[in-house]
């Protein structure tokens, strides 16, 4: 489970420890300028192919690196819930995928996200 934080020109995920301890991977701190999209997902649709690092537990937990058709992913979340996908460029993982905390909308964060990432322009 992670919380999302929006600080001035940053974007931190905040991983819980267990699950930082189970993905052997620690929070993110993304410039919202690597940011490119958010948006919120099922868990089945991120279509996780090959766990490479960290956990996976299926349908019950999956933590740590991933890959997937559109390349890696890292994921901390569970098939209980939708999850908040990330999309960034420029950063070690081009996907993060985490299931937010019960205090979080996962579609309030989304939209909060993508109207602080910059607009890179009309699309051709």
């Amino acid at each position: 489970m992670a919380d999302i934080v929006i600080k001035d020109d940053q974007l931190d995920v905040k991983i819980s420890l267990v699950d930082k301890l189970l993905g052997f991977h620690g929070s993110f701190h993304i410039p919202l300028a690597h940011v490119t999209n958010a948006f919120v997902s099922s868990f089945e649709d991120l279509e996780l192919q090959y766990k490479l690092e960290g956990e996976n537990f299926g349908f019950y937990k999956s933590v740590g690196v991933f890959a997937n058709p559109e390349g890696l992913i890292f994921v901390d979340a569970s098939g209980a819930r939708d999850v908040l996908v990330i999309e960034t460029r420029g950063e070690r993982f081009p996907r993060i995928a985490v299931q937010l905390s019960p205090d979080q909308n996962p579609n309030a964060v989304a939209h909060a996200i993508t109207q602080r990432t910059p607009d890179s322009g009309a699309v051709e």
